[in-house]
């Protein structure tokens, strides 16, 4: 870390700890679990000590703390919508924690209890939310958690577009311009941030185990102004559970087709005084949907060498293994002072077999390591977070071009945050910084770069950020944040976001906001160095079409001429600016409905690779005297036998021809969209669920040869039933897809509309054992869901689970 961005944090940190210490002398905690009728956790609860200005909200098992509160005795009034208790004549005691356990009769439906955190970086009601959010709780993540497959549980909410290209390979995006890996969408798990830095996209085979995640969370729009680069469409929160309020053990086995094994452990408890521990861990072993294509092809068969739409390129090489392993394991350990508490944990996970597209080919992972740690100290006025991520993964092979690509990669990071009331409960501020190092080296066994020119890339990240939420009145909200970005890898990013919410009743919200946000380039638009495609003996073509230009050919040098992918240096970010309106509300108590329309302007564009657009590679200079008319000539060969690559055509360092695509910021477009989204419960059994997105764009500019396409579809749409039992609970769940034109590197083609239905059941034998099925596609629709990913059929699974 540098010494200057080692200070800054240190300063802040400092600023946000000793305030907080010296206050904690003169005050009291107050602390305690609400409950409803039979003793349930009441989700979304605000606990109001008005008198000290100070408010909290409930989280999904129902506790509460307030902390700095000053010694003496209160009201403290509980709420939830128009439902209104209180409890009298509370003593707070300096440098004490108050239990107060509060109990209500309130009889309320599911949606009045949702709580979203990723919105404004702090717990608050889903309806009172000044963004678009989509959520799946702990209890729907259990009951589909045996497919392993992390981002199919968004598979059926409002906005979510998610494109499966393999069995593990998938690709998570909301209101366009989708890719084959995309990084319009980060993840954070707990705060940490597991994306591969090279191509700055999500690892979906590494990511937590299901069975342990808590919540996920999905921002859709523009989030740079908390989240910083990338979060260009939206971010994707995840939670795990905490040991402290999970204790048990679980363990589960799972098997099916595609000769699917899997194993599933979990176990936290207790283990010193107020120290609580876990261990998680998963084993899986399957066939998958992925296919060789040196001989043949799946769909859009097209000449070898053809680069046409629709056709789905051959490759080199076939798959080196028809086998999929992964594993993970993980072991966390939280210690609470008071207040607070410090989270330390860490652990690892394994890859061998999965099939990733790319813009350059389909690659195959064939051994990857990703170890990983993380530091966190947690207050209810601030947070301290640091994390290591490492990716080790010496065999990747691209089916493409048959090469095996190296990437070992390392991130350092550390993040805080801290959080402040003002006028009684009316306003609050969150501010932070965050420092990011990244370094990545691609070299192979025998020290020669398989990526990137320079032998070892990095870069380092830092921001600040803080936002403003103030309430003019009980039905007015207004928020203000910003964020400044700066990295060695771009020039330094402002991120803007206001919001004004208003709430005509406590369940229903009217939203508008404005935003904008920004994606950097990745390492790979940066610095990549690697062959594209078979070199071009120009002589030998020169030697079948025209004899006469052998001899000038042959001295320039064309006997073989490479072709070259290279990164572009001179990359800008790429730009959004959107506003937005938008609706919250549970209606009669029985129907949860959100409806979004957005308006986005985007610029910026990088483009794929393209022939011609570097300039740090002009166009091809004669390096031997030759007359004008015999350079003529060769130059109407050249062009004759490239077509429109022709314009590639360069000289390499030592004078020598070469062919070089490369990138380039080119294009801009304007784009609105619909997201829609209700949930009706029927009763406390039954629940039906409906989504509905339009999507639609106008290409405003593009370079010349790059097909600029939001690989997405302009109409999609869900349709759920759930049954929730006492020892039962089951779900259908129907999708639909419009087709759609797909453009993402060497993929080009279109995508037919596909219709997917899925079944979950669940039946709990005893009180510790359970039973299940999971069955995705289960009509055995074929399709495909991006051209150039896997067709896809049915995977069915059965389940047991054992609990203590």
């Amino acid at each position: 870390m540098r010494p200057k961005r080692f200070l800054f944090t240190v300063t802040l940190l400092a600023l946000l700890v000793v305030p907080a210490a010296a206050h904690a002398q003169a005050t009291g905690t107050l602390t305690g679990v609400v409950s409803g009728p039979d003793d349930r956790p009441m989700n979304g609860v605000t606990v109001v000590i008005a008198e000290a200005g100070m408010a909290e909200i409930t989280d999904a098992a129902g506790r509460y703390r307030l902390s700095g509160v000053p010694a003496g005795d209160y009201t403290v009034t509980f709420s939830l919508g128009d439902r209104l208790s209180s409890a009298e004549n509370v003593t707070i005691r300096g440098g004490a924690v108050t239990e107060l356990d509060h109990g209500v009769d309130w009889e309320v439906s599911f949606a009045e209890t949702i709580t979203v955190y990723s919105a404004s970086r702090r717990r608050e009601r889903v309806v009172e939310a000044p963004a678009a959010v989509s959520v799946v709780s702990e209890e729907e993540i259990e009951r589909e958690a045996s497919h392993g497959q992390l981002a199919k549980v968004l598979e059926f909410t409002p906005g979510a577009e998610v494109t499966q290209s393999g069995l593990y390979d998938f690709n998570l995006n909301t209101r366009g311009f989708n890719s084959s890996l995309n990084r319009r969408v980060p993840a954070l798990i707990d705060g940490r941030d597991p994306t591969v830095p090279f191509l700055m996209s999500n690892d979906w085979p590494s990511m937590s185990s299901l069975g342990d995640m808590a919540s996920v969370e999905l921002i859709r729009g523009p989030s740079s102004a908390l989240y910083g680069t990338n979060a260009f469409n939206g971010v994707l929160n995840l939670t795990t559970k905490q040991p402290r309020y999970s204790q048990g053990g679980t363990v589960g086995l799972t098997g099916g087709e595609l000769s699917t094994l899997r194993g599933d452990v979990r176990w936290a408890g207790q283990v010193a005084d107020e120290t609580y521990l876990k261990l998680v861990g998963s084993y899986t072993q399957s066939d998958d949907f992925y296919v060789s294509r040196n001989t043949s092809v799946e769909y859009g068969a097209c000449p070898p060498g053809s680069r046409a739409f629709g056709c789905l390129p051959f490759e080199a090489v076939p798959v080196a293994t028809d086998e999929d392993i992964l594993w993970l394991a993980g072991v966390r350990l939280d210690r609470y002072f008071g207040n607070s508490f410090l989270t330390a944990e860490g652990g690892s996970s394994y890859a061998e077999g999965p099939v990733i597209q790319t813009g350059i080919g389909r690659v195959q992972i064939l051994e990857q390591d990703r170890p990983w740690a993380r530091l966190n100290f947690s207050h209810p006025r601030f947070n301290v977070l640091g994390y290591y991520n490492k990716r080790d993964a010496p065999e990747q092979l691209a089916l493409g071009a048959g090469r095996n690509l190296v990437l070992d990669e390392e991130m350092w990071a550390a993040e805080v945050q801290g959080n402040w009331d003002f006028a009684g409960t009316r306003g609050r501020i969150i501010a932070g910084a965050s420092y990011r190092d990244e370094e990545i080296d691609t070299r192979n066994a025998q020290g020669v770069p398989t990526l990137t020119g320079p032998l070892i890339v990095g870069a380092d990240r830092q921001a600040v950020y803080t936002q403003l939420e103030y309430a003019f009145s009980p039905k007015v909200k207004a928020v203000l944040a910003g964020r400044w970005d700066d990295s060695s890898l771009h020039d330094d990013q402002i991120s803007p976001k206001v919001a004004l919410v208003f709430a005509p009743t406590p369940n229903q919200t009217l939203r508008a906001s404005y935003n904008e946000a920004f994606q950097s380039p990745n390492y790979s638009e940066f610095f990549l160095s690697t062959p594209a495609g078979q070199p071009v003996p120009f002589v030998a073509i020169a030697s079948q079409l025209a004899p006469p230009l052998v001899p000038a050919l042959t001295v320039l040098g064309f006997q073989s001429v490479p072709i070259l992918a290279f990164g572009n240096n001179n990359l800008e970010v790429e730009e959004i600016s959107s506003w937005e309106l938008g609706y919250s509300g549970i209606l009669g108590g029985k129907t949860f409905l959100t409806f979004d329309y957005y308006n986005s302007e985007l610029d910026g564009f990088v483009t794929d690779l393209l022939p011609g657009v570097n300039p740090a590679f002009p166009f091809y200079q004669f390096t031997v005297p030759l007359p004008p008319q015999a350079q003529a000539g060769v130059l109407a060969f050249l062009r004759a036998a490239l077509g429109p690559n022709f314009v590639g055509l360069t000289n390499l360092a030592n004078g020598a021809p070469a062919l070089v695509f490369s990138y380039a910021n080119a294009g801009s477009a304007d784009t609105q969209g619909i997201d829609f989204g209700v949930t009706h419960y029927l009763d406390n059994r039954w629940n039906l669920g409906v989504s509905y997105s339009w999507f639609d764009f106008e290409l405003k500019e593009a370079a010349l040869g790059d097909r600029v396409l939001p690989n997405a579809p302009e109409h999609q749409a869900a349709f759920t039933l759930g049954y929730l039992g006492d020892r039962f609970d089951a779900s259908l769940g129907a999708r639909w897809v419009d087709d759609f034109e797909w453009a993402a590197g060497v993929f080009a083609g279109p995508v037919p509309s596909y219709e997917t239905v899925d079944l979950v059941a669940n039946y709990r034998v005893t009180p510790n054992v359970k039973v299940g099925v999971n069955v995705s596609n289960l009509f055995d629709d074929e399709h495909y869901q991006s051209f150039g990913g896997d067709i896809l059929g049915r995977r069915a699974l059965g389940s047991v689970t054992f609990t203590w």
